[in-house]
């Protein structure tokens, strides 16, 4: 038989590392908002960013090249928390976050030919790009 001693008082230093362990991942969390699970892949001819979100419409994503970055947003509309609403929350586990992802486009994409769609919860960016052996261009220069 084993003895084990008897404590009255709970581990003081378990409880204030679970605490303050606790505390700073919900504070890295909340200010990191949600992020979607994104698939990005390379073909011959273009890049594609694949981005899981369910339950949204084509009209609530706010994608937009500029420079050398492709941002991809969207802020969901603000909620009606009004008291003469007949809905009362008894359990709330998904909603959906604003959330703003940002890639750096290659050199040799073409911003006027990127496309997108949106299809069964899967947003979808397409970045064509050329080869960077096509663009080279070899040229003889003579000396004056």
């Amino acid at each position: 038989m084993t003895i084990i001693r008897w404590r009255t008082q709970p581990n003081l230093e378990r409880f204030i590392n679970e605490a303050f362990k606790n505390q700073v991942e919900d504070n890295f969390n909340e200010s990191l908002g949600s992020q979607p699970d994104t698939n990005i892949m390379k073909s011959k001819d273009n890049y594609m960013i694949e981005m899981a979100v369910p339950g949204l419409q084509k009209s609530d994503f706010s994608i937009k090249a500029e420079k050398d970055v492709l941002s991809i947003s969207y802020e969901p509309a603000k909620e009606n928390n009004d008291e003469n609403s007949n809905i009362t929350w008894l359990r709330r586990e998904y909603k959906q976050e604003a959330f703003s992802r940002h890639f750096t486009l290659p050199e040799t994409c073409d911003i006027d030919k990127i496309s997108a769609g949106y299809e069964n919860g899967i947003l979808k960016v397409f970045i064509p790009f050329e080869d960077p052996e096509k663009t080279k261009i070899t040229k003889s220069i003579s000396i004056n």
